[in-house]
C-alpha cells in the first residue's frame, strides 16, 4: 500500500509537471512552495513569519534587545562584544531542537545565512578594529561530539568562514562537559566554567606563523547566548595565549 505521504508528493510533482510550475521544500516544515519568503532564506511565509529578528539593540556589549544586567558585572573583559540574530523564544527552541537532536541537516545552511546576515548588519562593530582574520567556534566535548555526531557550532562556524572567506580555526578544547547555564546563579555558573576551556596550541601556533596584524581579530561562533558565561570564558582563554579582539556571533540570544 503507498504511504499517503508517498501519494502525496506523487500527486505534487505530478501537478507541477502539468501546470509548469516547480515548489520547493521548506527549509523547516518541508512544505513546498513555489518561491521562499526571502531568497537568501529557504524558508515558507509562514515560517518566516514565525522568526523573532532582533532588530532593536538596548545592551550595545551583548546586543540584547531588553535591559541587560550581566554585561554590567562583567565589567572589562577579553569578550569586545556580541551580537545575535534571533531571540531564542518557544519557537526558535524548536528550531534549534530540530537541527540538534533531530538532525535536520536542511536547517545549517538556513541558520548559517541568519548567523550571516547578522554579522552584515552589525558588520562596523565586528570591524572596528579590522577585518576578522579567523572565525572560531565553542567546542563540545569528545563523548558529546559522539552521542550527537556533529557540533553544531563548528559546523555554523565553517559556512559562515565560507561566505566571509575567512579561515576557520580551532582555538579552543573542552576539557569537560558541563550542565545547562540557564537557571545557575552567576557565582554557579562561573564555577561550573572554571578550566572547562584550554586553548588548542598547535591551531594558535599555526596563527602567529602568518603574517597577520596585531592584535589578531576573531569571531568565535556558538548557538545560543545565555548569561554570556561561555562566550566570555572562551575569549579568556584565546586572549591568555594571543594578543586578540574576540567578537562573539550567535544564532539566538
Amino acid at each position: 500500500m503507498v504511504h499517503w505521504k508517498q501519494l502525496m508528493s506523487r500527486l505534487i510533482r505530478s501537478g507541477e509537471a502539468w501546470l509548469g510550475t516547480p515548489t520547493r521544500p521548506c527549509a523547516y516544515c518541508n512544505c513546498p512552495v513555489k518561491s521562499y519568503a526571502v531568497p537568501s532564506l529557504n524558508v515558507c511565509n509562514r515560517c518566516y513569519s514565525r522568526i523573532p529578528w532582533i532588530e532593536t539593540i538596548r545592551c550595545v556589549k551583548c546586543g540584547r534587545a531588553e535591559r541587560c544586567p550581566d554585561c554590567v558585572r562583567w565589567g572589562a573583559a577579553s569578550l569586545q562584544l556580541s551580537r545575535s540574530a534571533v531571540r531564542y523564544d518557544a519557537e526558535m527552541k524548536e528550531w534549534l531542537a530540530a537541527y540538534k537532536y533531530r538532525k535536520n541537516e536542511r536547517l545549517s545552511d538556513l541558520f548559517a545565512t541568519m548567523l550571516y546576515a547578522t554579522y552584515k548588519r552589525h558588520e562596523w562593530d565586528f570591524t572596528r578594529s579590522g577585518a576578522p582574520h579567523a572565525v572560531t567556534y565553542v567546542p563540545v566535548s569528545e563523548a558529546r561530539l559522539y552521542d550527537r555526531g556533529f557540533n553544531q557550532a563548528a559546523q555554523l562556524a565553517a559556512r559562515l568562514g565560507e561566505r566571509l572567506s575567512v579561515p576557520v580555526v580551532p582555538l579552543l578544547r573542552r576539557n569537560r562537559d558541563t550542565v545547562k547555564q540557564s537557571g545557575k546563579s552567576r557565582s554557579e555558573r562561573l564555577t561550573d566554567l572554571k578550566d572547562v576551556f584550554s586553548p588548542e596550541i598547535s591551531s594558535i601556533n599555526l596563527l602567529l606563523k602568518k603574517p597577520l596584524d596585531s592584535p589578531i581579530n576573531i569571531v568565535i561562533v556558538d548557538d545560543v547566548y545565555t548569561t554570556g558565561s561561555t562566550l566570555h570564558y572562551c575569549a579568556d582563554t584565546i586572549c591568555s595565549r594571543l594578543e586578540a579582539n574576540v567578537y562573539g556571533l550567535t544564532w539566538a540570544r
